[in-house]
């Protein structure tokens, strides 16, 4: 079973963008995102086509369990 925390940020443009973080461990909590979400921000590393990531829309883990198709 894959996992990733999927962080989706509104722009300062108005659209939004996903930061997708792989096999997050199991007991990541909100405070951490949080406060992971503010120290992005307030750095303003990641600029996507020249906008700022305004605030975060939505936090989520994603689990996609895989099934192989055989013969």
């Amino acid at each position: 079973m894959k996992k990733t925390l999927i962080l989706i940020f509104n722009r300062t443009d108005g659209k939004t963008s996903e930061m997708v973080i792989s096999e997050p461990r199991e007991d990541v909590t909100k405070a951490e995102v949080d406060a992971f979400v503010t120290k992005v921000r307030e750095t303003k590393f990641f600029l996507i086509n020249g906008m700022e990531l305004a605030s975060l829309k939505k936090a989520l883990i994603r689990t996609v369990d895989e099934a192989e198709i055989t013969a």
